[in-house]
């Protein structure tokens, strides 16, 4: 079994969400994380975390600094156009506020 783990540190550059699953299931939040690769440039997280984790996330606000660790995952859904688009995000196991 293949299995990826990331580590990321940066800031917030808003607010987390907290959302409830459409079926009536247990919460989520969604938040991203900036982080700098060198210099100035900055690549963008999107990260979601399920369950108590993200209940949670309640007080992650934009600019906290934080470090993410979880799973990289990767989707492909078929956009209006009928065109294919991928889209990632890392689903966390755990947060931290540093």
């Amino acid at each position: 079994m293949d299995y990826i783990k990331l580590i990321i540190v940066g800031n917030l550059i808003r607010d987390a969400e907290i959302k409830q699953a459409q079926n009536g299931g247990s919460k989520y939040a969604d938040f991203t994380v900036a982080a700098s690769r060198s210099g100035d440039e900055k690549t963008f997280y999107p990260v979601r975390a399920f369950g108590k984790l993200g209940e949670s996330c309640d007080m992650l606000k934009k600019g906290d600094h934080v470090l993410v660790e979880g799973e990289f995952e990767v989707s492909s859904y078929e956009d209006e156009n009928g065109g294919k688009r991928m889209s990632y995000r890392v689903v966390a196991d755990t947060f931290r506020k540093l």
